[in-house]
C-alpha cells in the first residue's frame, strides 16, 4: 500500500512538472510574435528547492532595459541546466505587456519536460501495477 502511495505522489508531482511546463511554452509562442528581444545581464540566482533533498533549481534574476525603462526580474521559463555566471549576457523576450517576465527564448521543451513526461509514464505504469497487485 505504501508503494501505490509513493508512486501516485510521484506520478502528481511529474504531472505538474508537465503542466508548468507546457503552460512556459505556450505563452512563450503567444508573446513571440509582439515581444522584444533584449540583452540583459545575469545578476543573480533564485533559488528553489527541488524534489531532493539539500538540492535547488537556480533561476536567473536578469537586468535590462525595455523603452528607458530598467527591469530586474527572474526569467520565467529558466532551463535548469547548469547556471550562468552573475554578470555575464543573456538573451531575453519580453513582452511589453510584462515586463516583469522575461523569458529565454531558446527555453522551449527542454530536458525538464522530457525528464517530467518520462517520470509520469513510468510511474502510472507502477502504479497500475502497483494497485493491480493489492
Amino acid at each position: 500500500m505504501v508503494w501505490v502511495l509513493v508512486t501516485a505522489g510521484v506520478l502528481v508531482a511529474s504531472l505538474v512538472t508537465v503542466v508548468r511546463e507546457l503552460r512556459d511554452h505556450v505563452t512563450l509562442r503567444r508573446i513571440r510574435p509582439t515581444a522584444r528581444e533584449l540583452q540583459a545581464e545575469i545578476v543573480d540566482h533564485r533559488a528553489t528547492r527541488s524534489g531532493r533533498p539539500g538540492a535547488y533549481f537556480l533561476t536567473p534574476v536578469v537586468r535590462y532595459v525595455l523603452d528607458g525603462r530598467r527591469y530586474e526580474a527572474g526569467v520565467a521559463n529558466a532551463s535548469f541546466g547548469r547556471p550562468a555566471e552573475v554578470g555575464s549576457a543573456m538573451t531575453v523576450l519580453v513582452s511589453p505587456d510584462s515586463p516583469y517576465s522575461p523569458m529565454d527564448p531558446y527555453g522551449g521543451l527542454g530536458a525538464t519536460l522530457r525528464g517530467a513526461l518520462v517520470t509520469a509514464v513510468l510511474s502510472a505504469a507502477l502504479l497500475v501495477w502497483g494497485i493491480a497487485t493489492l
